[in-house]
């Protein structure tokens, strides 16, 4: 007896797991969740300016890369207020899958299990 299958293409559709489908945003939104309290806060401005895209969240500040390596734009070493949120510092991103990757992971994957839901 004859199987047929679904091409691939459709099945990952289904699951939502295809390119910039709904799993993948789910993750980019969890991760930018995640990563919020890591982001140096003063006024909250860098944070709440953040656009999020299928695959990426971006800050849209201008100064965002300079927070983002530590160093004013004149070379100098920043120092980070950590009294909002205390884990805030250089590199924010690096640090916040370092500690809580598995967390996104059992997150994601329970979002798949609830069909995407």
């Amino acid at each position: 007896m004859p199987v047929k299958m679904q091409p691939t293409s459709v099945i990952k559709a289904r699951l939502g797991i295809e390119p910039n489908g709904r799993v993948q945003k789910f993750f980019t939104h969890t991760c930018r969740i995640h990563n919020d309290k890591y982001v140096p806060f003063d006024t909250g401005t860098l944070a709440n300016t953040t656009t999020e895209e299928p695959n990426a969240y971006i800050y849209e500040q201008p100064y965002a890369h300079y927070v983002y390596e530590g160093v004013s734009k004149n070379g100098k070493p920043l120092k980070y207020n950590t009294d909002k949120h205390p884990y805030a510092g250089k590199y924010w991103d690096k640090r916040m899958v370092s500690a809580e990757m598995q967390d996104i992971v059992k997150e994601v994957q329970d979002f798949i299990n609830r069909g995407g839901k």
